[in-house]
């Protein structure tokens, strides 16, 4: 088995080591191993005036392909088809974890990134949020039996992890298998099973790595032999089914019940665990900003009964009786401070400019996030106080909203509800839970300031 490699060189006899521009067709192998940090890293160079001749030794140039020059865009665009073939043979290819990353200025390829070129399992992606940017030296060993698991072990020190899978996403949980984590559990070495192939995304390796490199090379290219071995074991002849093993029919007649077994059980638990998601989504409310905070904020408003609403940005609207209003969300380690109201102000007169609509507004503020329940100081500023009581916005904390959806699934009536949603629209200014609720009498709303 010869070993193909870009952007990181393994000296030895059975590997080809090449840069994107100038290695073979993929599929000419049974294995690659890649650092995708080449194709922005190699690009970048090509870029600024470094020259790369293609396999067949023609001038890359950033442009048409003539008879005699080949263009980079379309000789790297090429190499998406090359993996998909290699993977749909039952190849593998090792992959270095990165996070992902763009380089423009490619003719006719302005998308390019590290990762166009590798396909992924149904429902994912291999960038933010499943694969996100981290930096850490932590390497504990999961996956015992894996082939790779020696060389994690052996060769630890040199290496570093720069990206992390997201343990908690369904379709990671679904299609990996984690091979080893770094700190906190987090999955750094992930095998997936894609088309009819593998990918394996590994730790980056060092450089510092010199004398031990070539013994490296041994033991990936054996590791990389077995784990072929593993994902397509050879079929037996058709005619072995006609001999007789006594007790073998009982025992697959056993392991058919128990694979049956095991398949309703997989099936529960993912049904158990998107019941645990569309709960614990909640204690985003509390803890996070951006668009986690807005998906948390979406899902607390349905489960109130708001018809809700996200636009391409994923921003959110709400409707309830015939009344919309416009949603903004900001979390902070600090008080929440005007951004919030600025970004509604925009929305609203746009929506007022464009479709003739006046319509509320709602801001929740999650405030001092990183504090414990009960012990936060008032988290947003006086000026986005006064700035949503004046245009009479509805200002919430994400602490309230929490206290609002957790008395809602405790078993509100439909009427306690509808009071909520009621008094959510109509407030202006800050609303906190007594006075959503009805709890507490509320007060006069104070004229405009202008």
């Amino acid at each position: 088995m010869r070993l193909l490699t870009i952007g990181y060189a393994l000296p030895q006899y059975e590997t080809d080591n090449h840069s994107i521009f100038n290695a073979p067709s993929w599929f000419d192998y049974e294995a690659v191993l890649i650092d995708p940090a080449a194709f922005t890293a190699q690009t970048a160079k090509f870029l600024a005036g470094e020259e790369y001749l293609t396999h067949d030794d023609r001038p890359v140039i950033n442009g048409a392909s003539t008879p005699t020059q080949a263009s980079a865009g379309e000789h790297l665009q090429r190499r998406a088809d090359e993996a998909a073939r290699l993977l749909d043979a039952g190849g593998l290819i090792v992959v270095f974890g990165r996070p992902n990353a763009t380089q423009p200025g490619l003719i006719g390829f302005e998308g390019l990134d590290r990762y166009f070129w590798l396909p992924a399992p149904a429902g994912m992606h291999w960038g933010s949020p499943v694969l996100r940017a981290a930096e850490g030296k932590t390497v504990r060993i999961v996956a015992e039996d894996s082939p790779f698991a020696g060389i994690l072990r052996d060769y630890r020190q040199y290496f570093a992890y720069r990206a992390i899978f997201d343990g908690n996403n369904r379709a990671v949980r679904q299609h990996g298998r984690v091979i080893a984590a770094g700190g906190s559990d987090v999955p750094i070495a992930v095998q997936f099973r894609v088309l009819s192939g593998t990918v394996l995304f590994l730790p980056a390796l060092s450089d510092d790595i010199t004398h031990e490199r070539s013994v490296l090379a041994e033991r990936t290219i054996d590791a990389a032999r077995q784990l072929l071995r593993q994902a397509t074991p050879s079929d037996a002849p058709y005619w072995t089914g006609g001999i007789d093993i006594p007790g073998l029919n009982d025992r697959s007649q056993e392991l058919g019940e128990a694979n049956a077994a095991l398949e309703d059980a997989r099936k529960r638990s993912e049904e158990a665990q998107a019941k645990v998601e569309a709960l614990a989504v909640h204690r985003r409310l509390v803890t996070d900003d951006g668009r986690s905070l807005t998906a948390a904020v979406g899902a607390g408003l349905e489960l109130l009964g708001f018809a809700v609403t996200r636009d391409e940005e994923g921003r959110l609207s709400i409707e309830d009786e015939g009344q919309t209003a416009l949603v903004e969300c900001e979390g902070s380690r600090d008080e929440v401070v005007e951004w919030p109201y600025v970004r509604l102000q925009r929305r609203l007169e746009e929506r007022l400019l464009k479709q003739g609509e006046l319509l509320h507004g709602v801001v929740i503020a999650n405030g001092f996030r990183g504090q414990e329940l009960g012990q936060r100081p008032r988290q947003f500023t006086d000026a986005l106080r006064i700035a949503c009581q004046n245009y009479r916005f509805c200002l919430v904390t994400g602490e309230t909203l929490l206290d609002l959806v957790r008395r809602a699934l405790a078993g509100l009536s439909d009427s306690q509800r509808l009071g909520l949603r009621r008094r959510i629209l109509a407030a202006a200014g800050h609303l906190d839970t007594p006075h959503a609720t009805g709890e507490a009498v509320a007060e006069p709303s104070p004229e405009p300031i202008f």
